[in-house]
């Protein structure tokens, strides 16, 4: 069997430095959603903080909490695309991690990789997400449909953005088992399935009954998530990094969405804060 422990993942795909680049350039544009939606609620939380309300206070906590969620989420996906870009930090695992997919290969396997990957193709999730909004639609679902599609075009919007702005290599051609021609970095696979198979729980879980079922299809739902994003990396095509990187980015993206939703469902008939407050003291209705 091949040993690819010593194929290491380019220290610099673009062939520039920092000192070449805008750093924003550089490490991409896929955080920059979340570093304004936190510095957004920061600003509500403090808006909330200054007032005398004791139902403000809550509020302001609801908010920092959020915030400071998408926030960490922010750095945690501009580390990725930083050592994506510059070939350190977490990226140090991909060699290994790449040598054992390409190791452990079979007929067998390899069967269910491609699968499992087509079906997790960036294509399968956009006809998924259609075919969800035409049944939201039809049931007159109006706010589902927009955060159906509205998770689901920028998800592909963060994949175009991210591959075109990070520019980092793919693995080695001779060793990809499927055909690749765009950028690496984050794999449109991981991001898509996250995000969209994400929100198709958010509005699908409610019409489950029982906490059996509601268990067993987010356990489903999961599973393939993590299925798709093993098979880029056994098919070759992907750095572990790129699927950590597009997981993370898909799943911070729903939880932005679900975030101003949530936001925006007060809106109609309180203050934002106030919103946001009754959400936080009904222990029945989840923030997100």
């Amino acid at each position: 069997m091949f040993n690819a422990v010593a194929v290491i993942a380019p220290s610099s795909p673009t062939g520039l430095t920092a000192a070449d680049n805008d750093v924003i350039f550089e490490y991409g544009y896929v955080w920059l959603p979340y570093a304004v939606a936190a510095l957004i609620l920061f600003a509500l939380g403090a808006v909330a903080l200054v007032r005398s309300r004791r139902s403000s206070q809550r509020t302001a906590e609801v908010l920092f909490i959020s915030g400071g969620v998408l926030a960490v989420l922010a750095v945690v996906i501009l580390g990725l695309a930083d050592g994506a870009t510059d070939g350190n930090g977490l990226t140090t695992i991909d060699p290994p991690v790449w040598s054992f997919m390409i190791d452990h290969r079979t007929s067998a396997l390899t069967s269910v990789a491609i699968t499992v990957t087509t079906l997790g193709s960036t294509v399968s999730m956009t006809i998924i997400a259609a075919a969800t909004v035409v049944i939201l639609l039809v049931k007159r679902r109006r706010g589902d449909v927009a955060l159906v599609a509205i998770v689901a075009a920028g998800a592909g919007l963060l994949v175009t953005v991210g591959k075109t702005t990070v520019g980092r290599e793919r693995p080695p051609v001779e060793y990809r088992l499927v055909t690749e021609t765009n950028e690496s970095f984050p794999s449109g696979h991981s991001l898509a399935s996250a995000a969209i198979l994400g929100v198709l729980l958010v509005v699908l879980l409610p019409s489950i009954r029982g906490a059996t079922g509601r268990f067993a299809v987010i356990a489903a739902a999961g599973v393939f998530v993590l299925a798709i994003g093993l098979s880029r990396l056994y098919l070759g095509v992907h750095w572990a990094t790129d699927v950590l990187g597009g997981w993370v980015t898909g799943l911070a993206w729903l939880f932005c969405c679900l975030t101003v939703r949530r936001v925006w469902r007060r809106r109609a008939t309180t203050p934002v804060v106030d919103r946001v407050s009754s959400a936080a003291s009904d222990p029945e209705e989840p923030m997100l």
